[in-house]
């Protein structure tokens, strides 16, 4: 075992600071994540934090924190980032307790600390310490709208790596072997493999809307197996019911579904149509196209 690292000791300090400049000069990393950055001392992150900005003005710091107030880590004296534990919890339980009301509480709890729009969370599904999000859901067919609201709530969408084949795995005895495995690549890239092909199709569309990245948040429309929102000009509606579910949202225009290629248009104010269960849009405004 390491010993531990009085980070209160200024040499220790020193040494800590001389090994990020050293990987900066020498392989020119952008950015660190920093482990268990809950128990870390605030001083040295600052201290981190003023130094990277030196070396780099982009440098990147994300720190793994489970829960509290994330914003005690993420502000303009510390880190840039956290890991969103609370909604990696929200988005697979809101959809095998069918309760939307989860996700949505969780958005409005964060932008009431401050993260806001301008704040980007790092968001995920699974990683290599919890089960695969496939293994977590109930009902597989959710993998589309998780990963739907994945990548166009307010955040950074990140997939681990192996779950945009939609492989499973867990934890066992304490290992997280199993959720390390080699992967066959010949095997999985497949265009029969549903989840690959919509994890690609999610990173196309992300790539070429903005909005999806500093877009503001809107609640728009809100059930247990139902929820619409907007980021910027753009809408996304996901469902985790067996049953089509009808939206009438009090918009104005035409839009195109980004996934589906299905095109809606608003009468006398109202948006209405209906979405398959289990299902998502992100719908673009004619105006993008």
């Amino acid at each position: 075992m390491l010993p531990k690292l009085n980070l209160y000791d200024p040499g220790v300090r020193q040494y800590l600071f001389d090994t990020v400049r050293f990987w900066v000069s020498e392989f020119d990393i952008d950015g660190l994540r920093l482990d268990a950055a809950d128990v870390l001392e605030q001083g040295f992150m600052r201290e981190l934090r003023c130094l990277t900005d030196g070396l780099k003005p982009d440098f990147w710091l994300v720190g793994e924190v489970i829960h509290g107030e994330y914003h005690r880590w993420v502000n303009e004296s510390t880190l840039h980032s956290v890991t969103n534990y609370a909604l990696h919890k929200a988005l697979y339980s809101a959809h095998n307790d069918h309760n939307y009301f989860e996700i949505a509480h969780t958005i409005r709890r964060q932008r009431q600390m401050g993260l806001g729009d301008n704040v980007h969370l790092y968001n995920f599904t699974d990683n290599h310490d919890v089960a695969r999000i496939v293994t977590k859901l109930n009902d597989k067919r959710h993998f589309l709208p998780v990963h739907v609201l994945l990548y166009t709530l307010p955040g950074i969408p990140s997939v681990y790596y192996g779950s945009e084949f939609g492989i499973e795995g867990r934890k066992e005895r304490g290992s997280d072997a199993s959720l390390r495995p080699a992967l066959s690549l010949d095997e999985l890239c497949s265009s029969d493999n549903d989840a690959l092909q919509l994890i690609t199709a999610l990173g196309e569309i992300y790539r070429n809307e903005p909005d999806l990245w500093y877009g503001e948040y809107r609640e728009i429309d809100l059930t247990t197996t139902r929820y619409a929102f907007a980021r910027g000009g753009i809408l996304i509606t996901v469902s985790n019911s067996d049953n089509e579910e009808y939206f009438d949202l009090g918009l104005e225009g035409t839009y195109t579904g980004a996934l589906h290629g299905a095109e809606i248009s608003s009468d006398q104010g109202r948006l209405r149509f209906t979405l398959e269960g289990n299902s998502a849009e992100i719908w673009i405004p004619a105006s993008e196209r």
